[in-house]
């Protein structure tokens, strides 16, 4: 009992984060493996899964409200699936420490980024397709590697570029959807998917998600962004020493 309801609250909250701001599906993977127990392997099999469902719940919602564009996420997807496929593919190949290793770096410079002051402009400059296409790629390729949902690695990247933070969150919402479908499709042909168990988390990030969809909508980002951003940080940070002390 106690075990489900730190489950169900951990996803719930890990849910809000990414209805909220775009990121905070790279804490999830981290939790699984050194809260729950999981090898990572399975833990990234299982987060992938959980994206499945709510990252449509999000779209949806995003969508909704008028919060998506739809032709750019269109191009963003479709390279996004080749990508997230070779991501899968190549979880097997790289040693456990070397992927925590690569979780712990990009907490700590989702953490740093999202430190930053967010740029909102109004309206974004243009993308080529050429962009998107680039973009969706390697989206796919590393979210599928490392258990992310896509948006710790394509929100920095489109607020680098000059778009709007709400299109941002919008953009990596879809993304999800389908990184997360073809890396299941790889992960379930190896036998790593607990269905029942990441079924059970799929619907507490959907819950945390259609939760903080709202909040995106209503709160200024600038608190919530600084909140992920340390509790990031922090879970870099505990990676790094546990990897340290395991090598020393």
């Amino acid at each position: 009992m106690l075990s489900a309801a730190l489950l169900g609250l951990a996803g719930t909250a890990i849910g809000l984060a990414i209805g909220s701001t775009g990121i905070g599906g790279v804490l999830l993977v981290p939790f699984l493996a050194y809260v729950v127990g999981l090898p990572v392997p399975s833990a990234i099999a299982d987060a992938l899964w959980s994206y499945l469902w709510s990252g449509i719940v999000a779209a949806v919602l995003y969508g909704r409200r008028g919060s998506i564009a739809w032709r750019m996420a269109a191009w963003l997807c479709g390279a996004a699936v080749p990508g997230a496929f070779l991501g899968a593919e190549a979880v097997p190949l790289v040693p456990a420490g070397v992927l925590e290793g690569l979780i712990a770096a990009l907490l700590l410079a989702a953490g740093a980024n999202a430190l930053r002051p967010a740029r909102d402009l109004s309206p974004g400059r243009r993308l080529s397709r050429g962009a998107l296409v680039g973009l969706g790629a390697f989206t796919g390729f590393g979210s599928a590697l490392v258990g992310g949902g896509g948006a710790f690695i394509l929100v920095p990247l489109l607020a680098a570029l000059g778009q709007p933070l709400l299109l941002s969150v919008g953009l990596a919402q879809a993304i999800q959807i389908p990184i997360s479908a073809v890396a299941t499709l790889a992960n379930v042909s190896a036998g790593r998917v607990d269905f029942a168990f990441a079924s059970l988390l799929a619907a507490t990030l959907a819950l945390g998600t259609a939760l903080g969809v709202p909040l995106a909508h209503a709160l200024p980002q600038r608190a919530l962004r600084r909140l992920l951003a340390v509790t990031m940080l922090l879970a870099g940070a505990a990676i790094v020493a546990r990897l340290a002390l395991s090598a020393a």
